[in-house]
Order: structure tokens, then sequence, then C-alpha cells
């Protein structure tokens, strides 16, 4: 049963008090393109200890993160209140059936039903490599340049191996 015209009105007013929210908080925020000395009010970084920088830089990162997921959001209010004025609110893009209210009282943004969302993240985790095949380096190399450590360490000992430690000790054949 598609949603009723009160039912819409109801989900378009939370989009409204999501979207309003979101753009008052986004004013509170600093500007991302605020220079470092500006936020750290100083004129250079030379006199600031790195550890100092390093924090200010995480929380600028952080910042900047939970900026792009406010983005984010707000594009995906904005297609939901777009969709109430085209008459489509509440039908999964995907499959064309309706969005269980529930879902729709969760999350008023939601364009796919619950079921098509989970096929959607789990066709996009399919689609990740495994990091394990990422970072293998064993088997059979195309450019045999290409070497990790280990491999030269197990070929060629390191500087800290007992070997490279006894030939390069000048007192050992002095006796």
């Amino acid at each position: 049963m598609a949603l009723s015209k009160q039912e819409l009105q109801h989900f378009k007013k939370q989009l409204l008090d999501q979207k309003k929210d979101l753009l008052d908080g986004g004013a509170s925020h600093r500007d991302e393109n605020a220079a470092l000395s500006e936020e750290t009010g100083e004129l250079t970084s030379y006199d600031n200890h790195f550890a100092d920088m390093a924090s200010e830089l995480d929380q600028r990162e952080k910042d900047i993160t939970l900026e792009d997921a406010a983005r984010e959001r707000l594009s995906l209010i904005n297609t939901a209140l777009d969709r109430i004025r085209e008459g489509n609110y509440g039908i999964c893009v995907d499959t064309g059936e309706e969005i269980d209210k529930e879902r729709l009282e969760a999350i008023p943004y939601a364009i796919r039903t619950k079921e098509a969302q989970d096929q959607l993240e789990e066709a996009k985790d399919s689609n990740r490599p495994d990091d394990e095949a990422t970072f293998e380096t064993s088997g059979n190399r195309v450019d045999d340049r290409l070497r990790t450590v280990d491999d030269l360490q197990n070929e060629h000992g390191n500087s800290t191996s007992e070997t490279y430690l006894e030939e390069d000790d000048p007192d050992q054949g002095n006796d």
C-alpha cells in the first residue's frame, strides 16, 4: 500500500528537520580550507613540536571526514525530498517494491529496501580485492626486480645477523 499524504508529510518534515540540523551544524564547524596556521594560531609551523602539529592534523582529518559524511547525508536527504516531489518516495530504486515504513522511520532518506541494500553491499564487498592477495610476495613474479625486504634478508642476511658481525669483527683475526 502506497504512503498516504499524511505519511508523506510526516517523512518530509523529518527530512527537512534533518537537513536543517545538518546545515546548522555545518555552519558552526570551521572551514576545511582554513590554513593550518589559522587553526593553530601560529605564523609558522617551525616553532611547534611535531606532536602538536600531528595532533592538529589528526583533528583536522577527523573534522573533514565528519564534514564529508554530513555532505553525503545531505545529498541523500535532498534526493529523498526530490523523490517526494516526483511521487516515487518509498519505492525501491532497484526493485520497484515499497520500502517498509519501519525502515523509512529509521532512515527517512532510504532509497532501497533492506534486501536490495544488502545485495548492493554484498556486491561491493565481492568486488574488493583480498587484502592478503594484494600484499602477497611469494609465488611467480612477473618482474623479478620487485623483491621484498624478507627475500633480500634471506638471500644476503642483514647487518644484525651473526655471520655479518663475525666477518666484520676487526679484533677476531688479530691474535
